[in-house]
């Protein structure tokens, strides 16, 4: 028996990200909202409250924590229409460790 851990699928590597994109979203939004958001969930406005600046700083972050340049590889940036539209997108290209 291997004592390498597994890979994950698809659903398992999606629900890692978008567990550890709540709690980036509640350490910056300084709120635990996130922790318990809806996928659907918008980031701007009228959902979590991000501006432009809470944007470039929730991209930062994200860049460190799963080394995804989301404002690289996405130009019009579709993915951040919401916690879902984003755990997606990083989930796609992140590398299972």
């Amino acid at each position: 028996m291997s004592s390498e851990p597994a890979i994950p699928t698809e659903p398992e590597r999606f629900a890692q990200v978008i567990s550890e994109l709540r709690r980036l979203l509640a350490d910056l939004t300084r709120d635990s909202r996130p922790l318990e958001a809806a996928a659907g969930t918008p980031l701007l406005r009228e959902g979590l409250g991000l501006d432009s600046l809470g944007g470039a700083i929730l991209l930062t972050q994200v860049h460190s924590a799963f080394g995804v340049d989301v404002a690289d590889e996405d130009l019009n940036l579709d993915s951040l229409a919401s916690i879902g539209t984003l755990a997606a997108f990083i989930a796609d290209r992140v590398t299972p460790r």
